[in-house]
């Protein structure tokens, strides 16, 4: 066993070290919506613009609505669709602009660790595309917590953590499913009950091909949107 996961180790850092490696500088700004309409169900959206060289040329367009379904206090289901814009950008680009419509569905499982909010999840993507439907498997960590609280116990400033590892699955994949990684960390602004800001980093390190890699380093601006109208719903009936 130990021989085994040492050749691996050897492997890898050979294939490192032959690899064609380009370090890239990116920015992508986000809006998200997410919308409670019940108490199970909810409504979820967003809009990436997503930009090489800091924001002067295009990297991806992705507009997304989807649904939630808060199946028991710590686990939810979700579905939806993305309408995906992918541009030619970078070192090593793709041959032109294309379009890629996807599906996806998804499970999370929340915790709470003292202060510090944990959530696990997998998300399933279908992704077609004008000559074929590929398949990808997203397995993702994220983690926040409040560093700076008001008297009253309101979040002032606070800090959180993803991880996202990408496998290719099906039979485009050719037995290499391991596509790329995401580390991302930001610190979160809260604006007022409905809004939020969140200024961070991702290093975003993408396999191409076995010779042909990016590490991407993007800076991350994005605005979270949220609304319970079961509370509005509650203060029309009052009226």
């Amino acid at each position: 066993m130990m021989k085994k996961l040492l050749a691996m180790i050897f492997l890898f850092i050979v294939f490192k070290s032959n690899a064609q490696k380009a370090d890239q500088f990116n920015s992508w700004w986000y809006y998200s919506g997410k919308y409670q309409l019940t108490e199970k169900f909810n409504i979820e959206t967003l809009y990436s613009w997503s930009r090489h060289n800091f924001v002067k040329n295009w990297q991806q367009s992705k507009l997304r609505l989807g649904t939630s379904y808060n199946y028991l206090k710590n686990i939810s289901f979700g579905a939806g669709y993305e309408w995906v814009v992918l541009f030619p950008y970078g070192a090593h680009p793709v041959p032109k602009k294309r379009i890629e419509h996807r599906i996806y569905e998804y499970f999370t499982i929340k915790n709470k660790i003292k202060k510090v909010s944990v959530n696990y999840g997998v998300l399933l993507e279908q992704r077609i595309m004008k000559d074929r439907t590929r398949h990808r498997l997203r397995l993702v960590f994220s983690a926040k917590t409040p560093i700076i609280r008001s008297k009253e116990g309101k979040t002032i400033i606070g800090l959180s953590f993803s991880n996202q590892i990408f496998l290719d699955v099906g039979k485009y994949a050719n037995n290499k499913n391991f596509s790329q990684n995401r580390i991302y960390g930001a610190v979160d602004i809260p604006l007022n009950s409905a809004l939020a800001l969140s200024i961070g980093y991702m290093n975003q390190y993408i396999i191409i091909k076995e010779n042909r890699i990016e590490n991407n380093h993007t800076l991350m601006i994005k605005l979270s949107h949220k609304i319970d109208f079961r509370k509005k719903k509650k203060q029309f009936s009052l009226l």
